[in-house]
């Protein structure tokens, strides 16, 4: 009888690739399934401990106990020793800090005590149990950590601390002495930028005072109104007015806008030409003063106002005409929160001109009275996007200051309730108008806590986010100047009383210390204008015109 041939035991290629897509796809809905399943599951395996069915469970349970008590005892003894040595010594001979020294003798002696049973359970729950050596190692380095982070906190501060954003009022000055005053000292030129949105909001009056009388006067500001493309072209033009009043004005669009952002154009005024004639600028100052060293400006305002914005937006323009320099167009890293540069930054142009980049300042301002409390200054300070979203402790107090300046525009309340889809809101003259437009922001952002209840910080948060970056339309008119008798004025003997004073006379109001100084500024402005050659640039003609329309329908 002939045999049959063995049957082989091997399996097809296909056939095992099979076995394994069919367990590749259990597993992907193995995973689906648990991931759509409700029940918390902790991905950590339980430790099983010693098995009820291992035969010698409680010989090793017995042995874990009796170190347990013999360590204990030790722990006992060495402390009695200790206390008997205390005793022993004189008491004349015994220092004050002896106590202290067996204390911390006894806990060193102590936690060395634990760490040793430790290790010993370790040791013997290896063999028996490996899932608790692995806890009793990850406990150990855990500790070893700890003891780490300890030591680098204290390390930490040791060492001083660069100045960055800063909310109260102290550290405030603090980083107004140092970074302010070293950023000042070594600039020959300081460009001070500002929020076309808000530029009195981050304007600091003693501080341009404090520039134009530094060094006997030597050093030049020049005003970069910064975000135009956020505001209107005739709100624009009003501000360059009235800036142009005390300081040469420059309007800059030193970014792109953020997505979504609903911005004005400005035809002329793009991010290419304004970033160019700000260039040329300081290239004719440079060669203007005839130095054998670089010119160095420096670039200071407030936080999250576009310094480095303005850097990179000077250098991509050199790089455009320096085909050698085309991979340094950004020179400094930005973002949309405040607090991205940390420190000084130099950055080099050409042989002739040097930017330098400092963190964001909340500078002293004259506004700045006692009235105001540590609320409203935050509040405006969160509005302004000037500091960092971990450092918003409230963010509802600037959601009511956002609404109360947007009432004075009613387009512009209109705008932002069709924005978030809100079909009306209470009184403005009602307290809790805030609560109600949050309230209505969080239920059509589905910013909700437990059981549908809305969450206003989440909700006063994401309308900051809005208004920061230009989602939510909004700006702030330019002041129209108050206006002196031309006869007190010339009686009381001031000096420069003339046409000026006609034209601020229109309007019948009151003169304040800065405006008697208009003459001497505009001197000033056209000084430093010729330095720079600023003389007709970016619609000074047109500014003027404007002025004295203005002024011949006051008259009317």
């Amino acid at each position: 009888m002939v045999k049959p041939k063995p049957k082989s035991k091997r399996t097809p290629v296909r056939l095992r690739h099979k076995i394994e897509k069919a367990s590749a796809a259990k597993q992907r809905k193995q995973r689906k399934l648990s991931k759509a399943n409700p029940e918390w599951r902790s991905r950590l395996k339980k430790d099983p401990g010693i098995p009820n069915l291992f035969p010698y469970k409680d010989k090793i349970l017995h042995e874990i106990e009796e170190k347990k008590r013999l360590k204990e005892e030790a722990i006992i003894r060495k402390h009695d020793e200790a206390e008997a040595a205390k005793t022993a010594v004189g008491a004349g001979s015994v220092s004050k800090d002896a106590p202290e020294d067996d204390e911390e003798l006894n806990s060193e002696d102590e936690l060395l005590d634990d760490e040793e049973m430790d290790e010993d359970l370790a040791e013997d729950e290896d063999s028996s149990n490996p899932m608790a050596a692995l806890l009793a190692s990850a406990k150990a380095r855990a500790a070893e950590y700890g003891e780490e982070s300890d030591e680098d906190d204290n390390m930490d501060e040791d060492t001083p601390s660069i100045p960055t954003v800063t909310t109260s009022k102290d550290s405030s000055a603090r980083a107004f002495s140092k970074t302010f005053q070293s950023i000042l000292s070594a600039s020959d030129v300081l460009l001070y930028v500002l929020d076309a949105r808000d530029p009195n909001g981050t304007r600091s009056r003693p501080t341009e005072r404090q520039i134009a009388s530094f060094a006997g006067g030597s050093k030049r500001l020049i005003l970069i109104l910064n975000k135009i493309d956020l505001v209107p072209p005739p709100v624009l033009k009003a501000w360059l007015v009235h800036l142009r009043r005390y300081y040469p004005t420059l309007p800059l669009r030193a970014s792109a806008p953020a997505p979504n952002a609903r911005t004005f154009d400005h035809k002329v005024l793009t991010q290419k030409n304004t970033a160019e004639t700000l260039l040329r600028a300081l290239k004719s100052y440079a060669a203007s003063q005839n130095l054998k060293r670089a010119i160095t400006v420096g670039v200071v305002g407030y936080p999250n106002v576009g310094k480095s914005s303005v850097i990179n937006a000077l250098v991509s323009r050199l790089s455009h005409t320096n085909s050698s320099n085309r991979s340094a167009t950004t020179a400094c890293p930005v973002g949309a929160e405040a607090g991205i540069t940390t420190s000084m930054r130099e950055v080099k142009l050409d042989n002739k001109l040097k930017l330098l980049d400092c963190p964001g300042i909340v500078f002293p301002s004259a506004s700045d009275a006692p009235s105001l409390n540590s609320k409203d200054t935050q509040a405006h300070l969160t509005l302004l996007s000037a500091l960092p979203p971990k450092q918003i402790a409230d963010p509802i107090p600037a959601i009511a200051l956002l609404l109360k300046r947007l009432s004075n525009t009613p387009n512009l309340l209109d705008e932002m309730k069709s924005y978030y889809g809100i079909p009306a809101l209470l009184p403005l003259d009602n307290k809790n108008v805030t609560t109600d437009f949050l309230v209505q922001v969080a239920r059509k952002r589905g910013r909700l806590g437990k059981g549908g209840i809305p969450n206003l910080g989440a909700a006063a948060m994401g309308v900051l986010s809005d208004w920061r970056d230009g989602r939510v339309r909004g700006w702030c008119e330019a002041p129209v100047l108050p206006v002196a008798n031309v006869t007190s004025k010339a009686a009381s003997g001031v000096e420069g009383a003339g046409n000026d004073d006609v034209e601020m006379a229109a309007a019948g109001g009151e003169v304040d210390e800065e405006d008697l100084q208009m003459g001497d500024r505009k001197e000033i402005v056209a000084q430093w204008g010729k330095e720079f050659k600023l003389e007709g640039l970016w619609g000074d003609e047109e500014a003027e015109a404007e002025t004295e329309a203005v002024v011949e329908k006051m008259e009317e």
